[in-house]
């Protein structure tokens, strides 16, 4: 037999049988799709892919993931961790609780003392402009100056303690809504992932 009649014989068995000389790597790449060597990347019509596996589902096989859903599978794990990092809320805000009760009480006293000096301050300069006696009103002026430095440091102390009282206050609100905001947010990443990493994608 010739050379050139095996060769026709050939190319009609292969057609006739309907074998496909195409390379098995040929087969499309998606999500799902199984792949062997770990972290291994490929793009596709543009889009990127590694084989790795997928940690949001049991029992996880190698396959090739979109950067996208490495990316999303990436994002919930971090929401988990953060929503984990949380813990136990209660003993936190009771460490506040004690500090803002402590804020608070002390807020109380300044604005207390406060008002005291601002009071003696009118007290004094009425004193001072009713006085004819000139011992009496030197003795008087600098009684006034004292007061009028006090309440200078009260003023201040007042609104620093104004200002920590806000703060903690804010603080409570932010770690008591804390366990809802990261549950939303563990919902939505795991939202996003299941899209991303959806089969076929």
């Amino acid at each position: 037999m010739s050379r050139k009649l095996a060769a026709t014989l050939l190319s009609t068995v292969v057609i006739a049988g309907g074998f496909s000389v195409a390379p098995a790597s040929a087969a499309k790449i998606s999500n799902g799709t199984a792949c062997s060597k770990l972290n291994a990347t490929t793009s596709v019509s543009g889009y990127k892919y590694k084989c790795a596996k997928n940690s949001m589902v049991k029992n996880s096989k190698l396959t090739w993931l979109s950067v996208e859903c490495v990316t999303a599978i990436t994002q919930f794990q971090a929401a988990l961790k953060a929503q984990k990092s949380v813990g136990d809320i209660s003993a936190q805000t009771a460490e506040l609780d004690a500090e803002l009760e402590k804020a608070v009480a002390a807020l109380a006293n300044v604005t207390t003392a406060y008002e005291n000096a601002r009071a003696q301050v009118t007290k004094s300069q009425a004193s001072m402009n009713a006085s004819t006696n000139a011992s009496e009103k030197l003795a008087l002026s600098s009684a006034l100056s004292k007061l009028a430095n006090a309440v200078l440091i009260l003023s201040s102390s007042k609104s620093k303690l104004s200002a920590q009282v806000k703060d903690l206050e804010s603080k409570k609100a932010l770690l008591l809504s804390a366990p809802a905001a990261f549950k939303d947010s563990v919902s939505d990443a795991k939202s996003s992932a299941g899209l991303l990493c959806k089969k076929g994608y």
